[in-house]
């Protein structure tokens, strides 16, 4: 019945746990428990009185640590502990100390529970902020961590905890000694003899921090981490561990209370992990709840709120930010993405060294993106793979009237698959796939290459013009596109034509109020597209910017994203837009720095074009002139009103130049009535032709008034002369176009050309020889111009006009004497100064006898005009020239007809305004006479300045800088300054240098600077480029200019960057010949780490973590990872006798002695096929080497009993010198190089002493002497470390010359020790010529450091180079 009853109030509990919506659910047998267990209630220290019954303190700072001994071993893992060591940064670690904050993922290197790791700092903390450690064998807290452990899993029902371990950090900091936001946490370690229980504990608002401050190293702290990491590798990590929801650790559980966590972490087999509590009871949570924002809101990102939803709920980003709700980055800022590359293409699998970071300015969506290391080969043909090109700047483009780039739609988690198809019949697959932030932030994918490409060589130049894609949505979640390209060779003058097929996958999540998207598309533009490879980088370079959201017309100032101030048009400029200011109007900065047009006063500045006589008024965008006083007309032109000066026709057109517009005329008033009476009298007396009612002449001579009543017209009669043309004559108030010109008056048009000049009544070309060569066809037959005689001979023409001059020039002037031919006109001659008769069109003769002209066409084609051609008319039986559709005359003569009738006859934006076509207002007639926008100059507009021109060899219009302005026409043109060395305006950066001609200067750029000498831009460098460091690098100013240099815990070149591992430090490795062994420096726990045959040198490889050993016996050189695993081969062949080993970790380069060879050599720590010998003269029996990677030298010893030294070089082996001879040692063995000071020490056996020889001024002092037998030698912490043969310990010596304490090593091998080395905390990090890509060098050659060499670098010859002359080696393949 008890039982029964207890199950109807689980469920009865159950029940109401879902409608109280609460996720807890527990058992009548630990009700009582779970009520007590709270995440508030830590662990508090009680003394048992035990010897370990204490509590420890760390001290205050950031990279503390204490270690705790433990009574009673701890089971983790597989493996049992006897120490335990607190850290700052919130972790334990077994056995070793790990007091660095590590800014890098799990697993770690060391065995480790990882309660909130993170960097933490406790420098400037005060009293209430605390991290201790103890261990307790208290009864009541044993019995409450026995029934947690109970009560979580259903097969403990009989643990018993021995032992409980409590580390807790108490309102603890965060780097840089920040303590605003603090945090509290605990971890209990629950264990007996064989089990071991973690407990963590995340009291509610204990969690306030998640990461430290990055200090701008580049990479941002990881978000703090929680989890296990085993002594093998395996790990395993808590829900949020390293992302934003970590800080839902102090809410979330695994065991029924909020803040409360509890594995089982031993034992744990092989192939498993650590264990969750088991029991049922211990969570329950509504399914009605399940998918809501109640329970799983935490989901959303901390910048995203939660919607719920008819089924599950949905998270969308804050304003500010952008995303899918999941993941949510801030508006503009910029974001750097970072990849792996594998699989195969054109038939050779792709580099998986190489890496592809991007980093994307968001705000104009350009992305820069970097593929490196590449080889020549595969950089050239993976420009090829567009996929790689589009993918980035879908994620980021800028949106474009509400479309959601790529990042908006899958937060960065999505399949990115795509295939393309080239018209040559090559087919290539990318798969990409993406796979949300990293730890840092950063965008991570994962590419894979398969299939081919066409070959182009790498150093093409390739072009991608902009190119518009379209993607369609198949469903939700789904998109799709099928795009055709070329990609142009320029040098080559070729396409590549492909197709790319693309499917994109992600999960997508549509509130109830969003609409289907299926079926719908989108577009993007891709611009500004750039393809290179850098071969001394080995790296592919691409840029590119682009908008989603666009239609095939769009551009900037139609799709929203130009935003142009007030009186400012927006104009297209390149991808991009630019406001010019309209007419009238000048930028100018406001008071907030912002740029503004604001109106230009004409009238102060001086730039109207009002008349002398006239007033200029100031008004917005624009001006309005005004007649003065006692002068009349539109302000343009004003003319005194004096009515008797215009009886007298002073007032001519002869003295107006100005055509003033219609719309713009002001004219005064007469002044009185009479006067106009007199004024229309006096008119119509002079016109015989004038009608009665004096309105005859209003269609022909239009007024400037044509709205005007009769009265008005009248009044404005005598003003008609201010709307002459300025080559029309003013007679009587009538308006007529002068001789030699056709119109109405108001508007003349010339009837020569340009190269013509009107003569006695006909245009004819401006001839001043007197004597010109004849036109002659191929039958013999000749022509003059007009105006000329062919001599009789045949082979001259000469001109005859002037003879006719002559003639009549005695004759009285027509404008005195009326007396020319009726077909013939008076008219002024500049070059006679006097008026002549000159036969009309269509006669000839001296002006005095006109006579019609005779000649046909037919057998006189160059009579006819140009704008003519000779036609036969059937009524007149003869050949007559007949002017060309669109102008009209008699044939001899032609001009154009009116243009047009109606709009239609004027094309787009333009209008027929009295037979002219007229553009409409806005628009203006390019050089092709159409009406385009204002500004633009084909297909571009022209900027400030600058007017657009016609190249009539090419046939395009182009844009120029107006006269006297200089720059780029398309931008804006500058007006062009007075000489620099005249007045020195040459900008910053800049100096005033003579050009070609010593007499003329401008301004130059100085080095390291381009433009124009006015606005200097620095060259692209690292500074402006961030692309060109890796993204572990910095940019740094030295004396050499700007460079990258790697990050604290990266290595390289700058450009690429590889991550320093963390590896174990303070201990030794030492040769036992057929054991390699682990000694720490306290002389304990000394380990066998690998087997030889016979080991003698060895020496380690900092960055990789891994020791190198020569074995003489097995005729090869080895590695291996610190602890022994991984071991591999390094050189197997044309091997003897490996007796010293010394590694450079700056230059990746290992060099050795052999003894039988007696030769020393080098190879490539990263590939060693490329080996080469760098000494094999005059040795005997070499023995010991070191490098000195700072002062880049190489130190060997030499053995030789008759005839012992030591020497050393350059690291390529050139500058060899002898450093000591036998004068001064005697069996020198082992060598080493004192980091700080250079100095080169030694252990001699013969002298029985250790010593140290600094070799520039050769001076020498002795470290410790009547030793027994010393022979391997190291130094560290101000200690020199010897093995010893006789005494069989690893001797010691201060750097004071104080013995110290020697090791006693178990011996696992032969009972003597040989080389040795030492593994510290610091590894060098310099930079090296040949760090990356062996330095450049080909035809493999090895690069070796020599800062002699003009490059900084020698490249030494191999046996696989083909260009090298080499000795034969006396050994089989060598």
């Amino acid at each position: 019945m008890m039982y029964l009853s207890n199950k109807l109030c689980s469920w009865l509990l159950l029940l109401l746990a879902v409608m109280c919506c609460s996720p807890i659910l527990v058992s009548g047998q630990f009700e009582h428990y779970l009520d007590s267990l709270r995440s508030n209630e830590l662990y508090e220290f009680v003394d048992d009185g035990s010897a370990s019954g204490s509590i420890q303190f760390l001290p205050k700072g950031d990279s503390e640590r204490t270690v705790l001994q433990l009574e009673q071993p701890i089971s983790f893992y597989g493996e049992q502990y006897e120490q335990l060591y607190i850290n700052t940064n919130g972790i334990l670690t077994f056995n070793v100390e790990f007091p660095e904050y590590l800014n890098q993922p799990f697993p770690l290197e060391y065995p480790s529970i990882a309660a909130f790791y993170s960097n933490v700092d406790t420098s400037n903390s005060g009293h209430e902020t605390s991290i201790s450690l103890f261990q307790t064998k208290d009864p009541a807290t044993l019995d409450r961590a026995s029934q947690l452990v109970r009560y979580a899993f259903s097969e403990q029902a009989a643990f018993e905890a021995q032992q409980v371990v409590v580390a807790t950090w108490h309102n603890v900091g965060y780097f840089d000694s920040k303590t605003d936001k603090v945090n509290t946490f605990q971890v209990a370690l629950i264990a007996n003899e064989r089990q071991t229980f973690v407990q963590f504990i995340y009291p509610e608002g204990g969690l306030n921090w998640l990461q430290g401050e990055s200090l701008g190293l580049g990479l941002p702290d990881i978000r703090a981490q929680a989890g296990f990491v085993a002594e093998d590798g395996r790990y395993y990590s808590l829900n949020g561990s390293g992302s934003a929801n970590a800080r839902f650790l102090s809410e979330s559980t695994n065991l029924g209370v909020s803040g409360v966590w509890l594995f089982e972490v031993a034992p744990v087999a092989a192939q498993q992990n650590v264990r969750i509590p088991d029991n049922a009871e211990t969570w329950t949570e509504s399914p009605a709840l399940a998918q809501s924002c109640q329970v799983n809101g935490h989901q959303c990102h901390d910048k995203a709120q939660c919607h719920d939803k008819a089924e599950g709920y949905c998270c969308v980003c804050e304003p500010g930010f952008y995303g899918n709700g999941k993941a949510c980055l801030a508006n503009d800022l910029p974001i750097r993405v970072t990849g792996t590359l594998a699989g195969e293409l054109n038939g050779h699998p792709v580099d998986e060294q190489a890496k592809l970071q991007s980093y994307v300015v968001t705000t104009d969506a350009r992305s820069y993106t970097t593929i490196n290391p590449l080889s020549v080969e595969q950089g050239a043909q993976i420009r090829l793979i567009l996929p790689l090109l589009t993918t980035v700047p879908w994620l980021f483009a800028k949106s474009v009237n509400g479309a959601s780039n790529g990042y908006q739609l899958t937060g960065g988690d999505y399949e990115h698959i795509s295939r393309i198809q080239f018209e040559s019949g090559e087919t290539l697959h990318v798969n990409q796939t993406f796979q949300g932030l990293n730890y840092w932030d950063q965008l991570a994918v994962k590419i894979e290459i398969y299939g081919e490409v066409p070959t182009v060589q790498s150093a093409a130049t390739l072009h991608l013009p902009d190119y518009i894609d379209e993607y369609r949505f198949v469903r939700p979640g789904e998109l799709q596109s099928v795009q055709s390209h070329q990609l142009e060779l320029v040098e080559e003058q070729r396409v590549i034509s492909f197709q790319v097929d693309q499917r994109i996958l992600y999960q997508s999540c549509l509130r109830d109020d969003e609409a289907d998207p299926s079926d719908t598309s989108v577009m993007q533009k891709v611009s500004k597209i750039a393809l290179d490879f850098v071969e001394r980088d080995q790296a592919l370079r691409i840029s590119a910017m682009s908008k989603i959201g666009v239609d095939a017309e769009s551009n900037a100032c139609t799709d929203g994203t130009g935003q142009c101030v007030e009186n400012s048009v927006c104009v297209p400029y390149e991808d991009t837009y630019r406001c010019d200011c309209r007419h009238g109007y000048a930028a100018q900065l406001d008071e907030r720095g912002l740029e503004v047009c604001v109106d230009v006063d004409e009238c102060a500045l001086g730039t109207h074009v009002c008349d002398e006589n006239a007033l200029c008024e100031n008004n917005e965008g624009g001006f309005t002139c005004f007649c003065s006083e006692g002068f009349q007309g539109n302000g343009y032109r004003c003319l005194s009103s004096s009515s008797e000066s215009a009886r007298d026709g002073d007032n001519t057109a002869d003295n107006i130049e100005y055509s003033t517009p219609a719309n713009q005329v002001a004219v005064e008033e007469p002044s009185s009535e009479n006067e106009t009476e007199n004024e229309n009298e006096n008119e119509n007396e002079s016109d015989p032709n004038a009608n009665p009612d004096g309105n005859s002449d209003a269609n022909q001579y239009p007024y400037p008034y044509p709205n005007a009543s009769e009265e008005e017209q009248g009044h404005a009669q005598s003003d008609e002369c201010y709307r002459c043309s300025p080559d029309a004559d003013c007679v009587e108030g009538r308006c007529t176009c002068r001789e030699s010109f056709t119109g109405d008056g108001y508007q003349c048009s010339n009837l020569c050309g340009h190269d013509e000049a009107w003569e006695r009544g006909r245009c004819v070309p401006i001839l001043l020889d007197p004597e010109v060569d004849p036109s002659c066809d191929f039958l013999g037959n000749c022509r003059c111009p007009e105006g000329y005689q062919i001599t009789d001979e045949g082979h001259i023409c000469r001109y005859t006009l002037d003879t006719d001059l002559e003639k009549n020039g005695d004759l009285v002037p027509c404008d005195v004497d009326a007396n020319c031919h009726i077909n013939a006109t008076c008219a002024w001659y500049d070059h006679e100064l006097r008026h002549i008769c000159t036969c009309n069109a269509g006669f000839s003769g001296d002006g005095y006898a006109c006579e019609p002209i005779d000649d046909s066409c037919a057998i006189k084609p160059e009579i006819c005009d140009a704008h003519a051609t000779c036609t036969y008319n059937d009524q007149e039986g003869k050949s007559e020239c007949v002017c060309e559709r669109g102008y009209e005359g008699d044939g001899y003569r032609c001009q154009l007809a009116p243009e047009c009738e109606s709009a239609e006859h004027c094309g787009e934006n333009a209008f027929c305004d009295s037979g002219v076509c007229q553009c409409q207002e806005d628009y203006e007639r390019d050089v092709s006479d159409r009406c385009v926008l204002a500004g633009r100059c084909g297909t571009v507009f022209c900027g400030s300045n600058a007017i657009c021109k016609w190249d009539s060899v090419q046939s395009v219009q182009y844009c120029d800088c107006l006269e006297g302005y200089q720059g780029d026409a398309l931008v804006g043109c500058l007006s062009k300054p007075t000489p620099c060395n005249v007045r020195n305006t040459c900008g910053i950066h800049a100096t005033c240098e003579p050009t070609e001609d010593p007499a003329n200067y401008e301004c130059q750029c100085i080095a390291g600077y381009h433009g124009d000498g006015y606005v200097c831009i620095e060259e692209q460098n690292c500074l402006n480029n961030p692309t060109l460091c890796d993204m572990n690098a910095k940019c740094h100013s030295t004396n050499s200019g700007l460079v990258c240099a790697c990050n604290q815990g990266f290595y390289g070149n700058g450009s690429v960057c590889f991550e320093r591992q963390q590896h174990d430090s303070d201990f030794l490795i030492v040769s036992q010949g057929v054991v390699i062994v682990r000694v720490p420096l306290n002389g304990r726990n000394v380990l066998p780490i690998s087997v030889a045959s016979m080991a003698i040198g060895l020496d380690k490889d900092c960055v990789e973590g891994r020791v190198y050993w020569g074995d003489i016996s097995a005729k090869k050189i080895v590695s291996a990872k610190y602890d022994g695993t991984d071991a591999r081969p390094f050189i197997t062949t044309d091997i003897e006798s490996p007796e010293g080993i010394a590694i450079d970790v700056i230059s990746r380069r290992l060099y050795w002695t052999d003894s039988v060879k007696d030769t020393i050599e080098v190879a490539s720590l990263d590939d060693p096929t490329l080996r080469a010998v760098v000494i094999s003269k005059q040795l005997v029996n070499p023995r010991g080497i070191a490098v000195d990677p700072y002062r880049e030298k190489l130190f060997w010893s030499d053995w030789d009993r008759s005839s012992p030294k030591i020497e050393f070089s350059d690291l390529d082996g050139t500058g060899r010198e002898l450093l000591l001879g036998k004068d001064a040692v005697t069996l020198p063995n082992s060598l080493v190089v004192l980091e700080n000071s250079g100095e080169l020490c030694y252990a001699d056996a013969g002298t029985k002493k250790v010593e140290c020889i600094h070799p520039q001024n050769r001076q020498t002092r002795t470290i410790s002497n009547e030793l027994s037998y010393p022979f391997g030698l190291t130094f560290t912490h101000d200690q020199f470390y010897w093995t010893d043969w006789t005494t069989k310990k690893l001797e010691s010596v201060d750097a004071l010359g104080t013995r110290q304490k020697p090791i006693q090593t178990p011996f696992f091998g032969s009972h003597k020790m040989y080389g040795m080395t030492v593994v510290e905390q610091n590894c060098p990090q310099y930079q090296s010529p040949c760090q990356i890509n062996n330095g450049g060098c080909t035809d493999a050659r090895l690069c070796l450091v020599n800062r002699k060499a003009p490059s900084g670098k020698s490249c030494k010859c191999t046996s696989a180079s083909t260009g090298c002359s080499q000795q034969p080696s006396p050994y089989p393949g060598y």
